[in-house]
Parts: structure tokens; C-alpha cells; sequence
């Protein structure tokens, strides 16, 4: 019989649900056809409206740069194209009742790690930017509350990952040798 399933599964899988809701509501709405967005009434214009609330409210810099290949543009494309079919895929896995998988948890390794380092990046440029760019406050609030976790429990979630990928390769190898 296999043992249950760790409590902070359900935490992963929280993580993952808020940073898939902030890719589709955020991230991503500039790829969306402007036809779904535009005008007032459209099926996806509540996105367009919710994007901009988001950037107006939480003071967030990085929606409002112009120059282009700033490194910020990059990570949305990292986001796209590793960690949201990842993200999907943890969703699925995540939500059942059952232990994670090899697979699985190979899966949220690359995840953690891909997505804690991209966020990190984040926080050590934001850490940076001085007045003119972001007032205090709000640089608090996006540092400290919006960012961070993201590197933190991506990176913490890689690393419970990575032991139990070990101690499943322990496991293995301890069968091949007896």
C-alpha cells in the first residue's frame, strides 16, 4: 500500500493554480487575438481590464517598459513555452489523489527550479531599481509580496523534489543490487 499523499502537495498545487491564474490574466494577454479583447464587451476584454487594474494597482514596472530584449520580455516567453505546459501538467498530476509519479515529480523539479530562478532574476533587478523607477512602498509590496514567494516556494519545491527523485533512485538501485 502506498503512503498518502505529503500535505504540502496541496501547497505546490497552490502555488501552481496563482502563478497559471496570473500567466492567463497578466502574462499573456497581450498574445490573446485582439479580436477576443477589443472592445468593451469582447469575451476576454474582463482580462485586458483585469491586467490593467494589476499594473496600475500594484505599481508593477515591468509592464511598462518600451526598450526592446529587456530581459523581462524573455521570461514571459520562459513562461509561455517551459512553465506553462509544465504548470498544466501539474495541475492534473497534483490534483489526484495519489502520490506523485516519477514523472511528476521530475516535472515539478523543473518547474521549481525554472520558475524560482526566472523569479529570482526578478527580485534581484527589482531589488535594484531605485525611485524613479518604483516608489518604496510599492516596491515593498511587489518585492516582498508578489515576487519572492515565487522564487522561494518554486525553489523549495524543487528541492523536496529533487530528495524524493533520490530517494527513489536509491530505492532502484538498492533492487538491481539485490
Amino acid at each position: 500500500m502506498t503512503s498518502p499523499k505529503p500535505a504540502r502537495d496541496y501547497v505546490y498545487l497552490l502555488v501552481v493554480l496563482l502563478h497559471l491564474s496570473a500567466m492567463l490574466g497578466v502574462d499573456f494577454v497581450p498574445f490573446y487575438p485582439e479580436s477576443l479583447c477589443q472592445p468593451p464587451g469582447s469575451p476576454l476584454h474582463f482580462l485586458v481590464a483585469y491586467r490593467q487594474w494589476y499594473i496600475t494597482t500594484m505599481s508593477d514596472p515591468y509592464y511598462h517598459i518600451e526598450t526592446p530584449g529587456h530581459f523581462f520580455d524573455f521570461l514571459v516567453y520562459v513562461e509561455l513555452l517551459v512553465q506553462f505546459p509544465i504548470a498544466l501538467y501539474l495541475t492534473r498530476t497534483l490534483l489526484s489523489k495519489q502520490r506523485l509519479s516519477g514523472p511528476g515529480e521530475l516535472a515539478a523539479s523543473v518547474y521549481g527550479i525554472v520558475t524560482g530562478l526566472c523569479t529570482a532574476v526578478v527580485c534581484h533587478n527589482m531589488y535594484h531599481l531605485g525611485p524613479d523607477v518604483i516608489s518604496h512602498e510599492a516596491k515593498q509590496t511587489l518585492l516582498y509580496a508578489a515576487y519572492l514567494p515565487y522564487a522561494v516556494l518554486p525553489i523549495g519545491m524543487a528541492m523536496d523534489m529533487h530528495s524524493r527523485l533520490l530517494a527513489r533512485l536509491r530505492t532502484s538501485s538498492q533492487l538491481k543490487q539485490d
